[in-house]
């Protein structure tokens, strides 16, 4: 959930950190100090309701030893947040979180885990071992440490007959995570351990020692105490840049831009013990993309993906707002398997979660993996997969429209000129038709300067796909043909901008004509195969490229087709029925 000590721009360790000022320390907010001012007296409450009645029992500061950041103290001269002394361990955990400042929590990459999800998560897990686990289980991310609640609620549940004094002695060697945040490592120790506490009470007074700290400050990425039998994973998101040595040292996982999840989880799969799984809560890019194809080619040769369940309706799943397509993905350390189990889970007022079929990790590991997401794609990619063309085969290459239009402002213009051509916007493409959009007349040409004909003009035909998409949006690929007779109605040579896919054929006769190209982009079977290859709502030329097509007999038959005919035909070959 929490950030990790790469070297990138200085940014030290925040249990380190001194403080900046009266309100709190550094990254923590007023509003976040108000909910960890309310733990002590939320302790004394639950404390008091278990029936403890001594001072060493209902004062938190005798159990759990406060962090370098701030002291007891300091946390009474914040003002508490009443609605929090009754709550849930997870409400606290995710007051916490929401109570950060959003700069902190984009910047940092943090995000809180619904307690259904961490639910899911480690009966995933358990799924995949065929058993609860045995050894550590360790959150490299902890934050609060709430992604580990329900495996450690199980594991107090197993040892309930158990003798208290020996529970509580072996609970570190079961139970552990990690994280840099130094209050929210503090928060965690005491969510965790108000679980303990009625084990604790059961250990006569004279005998009881504080409780264990199960979660400690310091980087994710390097290795826990022993190698885990379960990593569960809710790491921070976003893109890192890497010092040199910290590349050298991730060549193996990244490829050109880094993302902090990805590094959490090729660390994660590394560091399990033999036969150990990891399931995390992560990003739904991964499973595409070209940033991510080392960490593909890695994972399916140490851990291989056993189980992935898509979250629907994660607008109302996240209070910390993401919007990124999110999945629960389950990875065995050894394992042999290709096969995955494929889901999805609903959380709109209940929880529904539905198996919709297997996938297969593709024998080339680093290409996107096309695995299925909805109940209707099982059948659609089993008839891709078997499918070995692509768009290269057929002499189509893909590029951006080279327009950056926000670098060339001055030499746009809602008039033509002696030197000047159309642009084509991104916007030209709803619906799936190429027609010029009203809103971009205003800077409908280009007025070409010197060496511009050569960089930024296109004169031939070509399938222009958008590049960018909404997260709603109906369709994920919008596909529109610039052939000759449309090519010379905008003039026989346009400009066209970076938000758009340029795909043109450079192999004279190629049966994949523009025409039989848009169709096949048009179609409903490749818009469900483009989503079941990538989470991204950006198309992009790599998962373009990595479609499955038909071969040269199935393109010669749709050759003749009307295109009144072709939708129909093209679904029929990929298996969709709609």
């Amino acid at each position: 959930m929490i950030e990790t000590e790469l070297m990138v721009a200085a940014r030290p360790n925040r249990a380190q950190r001194a403080w900046l000022n009266t309100d709190g320390p550094a990254s923590v907010s007023r509003e976040a100090l108000s909910v960890l001012a309310t733990v002590p007296h939320w302790w004394e409450r639950r404390a008091s309701a278990l029936g403890a009645d001594s001072p060493e029992t209902l004062g938190l500061d005798h159990v759990i030893a406060f962090p370098d950041v701030f002291t007891q103290d300091d946390l009474t001269l914040c003002p508490i947040r009443e609605d929090l002394l009754d709550a849930r361990a997870e409400d606290l955990a995710n007051a916490y979180v929401v109570a950060l400042d959003d700069s902190v929590r984009t910047s940092e990459g943090r995000h809180y885990t619904p307690p259904t999800l961490a639910k899911i998560l480690y009966q995933h897990s358990t799924k995949t071992l065929q058993r609860h686990p045995e050894g550590l289980i360790w959150d490299p991310a902890c934050g609060a440490g709430m992604l580990l609640l329900p495996a450690l609620r199980y594991w107090l549940q197993k040892r309930r007959d158990a003798q208290p004094e020996i529970t509580l002695r072996v609970v570190k060697s079961a139970i552990g995570g990690r994280d840099l945040d130094a209050s929210a490592v503090w928060l965690g120790n005491a969510l965790l351990a108000a679980e303990l506490l009625p084990t604790w009470l059961r250990v006569p007074l004279s005998r009881r020692r504080p409780l264990p700290s199960l979660l400690e400050v310091g980087d994710g990425l390097t290795p826990p105490p022993v190698p885990p039998t379960l990593v569960l994973l809710n790491p921070p998101y976003g893109r890192v840049r890497l010092s040199d040595r910290d590349r050298q040292k991730w060549q193996h996982v990244v490829f050109g831009h880094a993302n902090r999840y990805g590094l959490f989880m090729a660390a994660a799969a590394e560091n399990l013990a033999e036969g150990g799984a990891l399931s995390a809560l992560v990003p739904a890019g991964w499973l595409g993309g070209a940033y991510f194809q080392r960490l593909r080619s890695y994972l399916a040769r140490t851990a291989p993906l056993t189980r992935l369940t898509h979250v629907s309706d994660r607008a109302r799943v996240f209070s910390t707002g993401v919007t990124q397509e999110t999945v629960l993905a389950t990875f065995q350390k050894g394992s042999l398997t290709r096969s995955v189990t494929c889901g999805r889970v609903r959380i709109n007022g209940r929880v529904s979660e539905e198996e919709i079929g297997k996938g297969r990790l593709p024998a080339v590991a680093e290409r996107p993996w096309l695995l299925p997401r909805t109940p209707t794609d099982p059948p659609v990619i089993r008839k891709a997969q078997k499918m070995t063309q692509r768009l290269a085969n057929y002499g189509w290459s893909i590029s951006t429209g080279p327009l950056v239009w926000n670098r060339r402002k001055s030499q746009l213009s809602s008039f033509p000129s002696d030197s000047s051509v159309m642009i084509i916007w991104a916007a030209d493409l709803d619906g799936g038709r190429l027609h010029r959009d009203k809103t971009r007349d205003r800077l409908r040409y280009l007025h070409l300067g010197k060496n511009d004909e050569k960089f930024l003009v296109l004169n031939q035909p070509a399938v222009l796909v958008q590049r960018t998409t909404a997260p709603e949006q109906g369709r994920r690929l919008l596909a529109a043909a610039l052939d000759d007779k449309t090519l010379s109605t905008w003039g026989g040579r346009v400009s066209v901008e970076n938000h758009v896919n340029v795909l043109t054929c450079e192999t004279p006769g190629s049966l994949l004509t523009p025409r039989l190209l848009t169709a096949l982009l048009d179609s409903d079977a490749l818009d469900r195969l483009y989503r079941c290859l990538t989470g991204s709502v950006a198309v992009s030329a790599y998962e373009l490229a990595a479609l499955p097509l038909p071969g040269p007999k199935t393109l010669r038959a749709w050759a003749s087709l009307p295109d009144e005919d072709l939708s129909s035909a093209i679904n029929e070959v990929y298996g969709l029925t709609l």
